[in-house]
């Protein structure tokens, strides 16, 4: 049951992140602002720890 809770939860992380950075690309698009407020590093920095994760194949809890 622990690989189907994991499995789970790293594809709710991953829709997650999917959201924020079509919301990101979308407000680039349509609103050409080309500020920066930390958005990036945080997606960037989420999308490493979850590659990480996922590639490591280590069970990890979170709770």
């Amino acid at each position: 049951m622990g690989r189907l809770r994991q499995f789970f939860r790293l594809s709710m992380l991953r829709d997650d992140l999917e959201t924020r950075l079509l919301a990101r690309e979308y407000r680039a698009l349509l609103l050409d602002d080309h500020f920066e407020d930390g958005t990036d590093r945080e997606l960037q920095s989420r999308c490493a720890e979850l590659c990480t994760e996922i590639s490591s194949r280590h069970y990890r809890h979170r709770y």
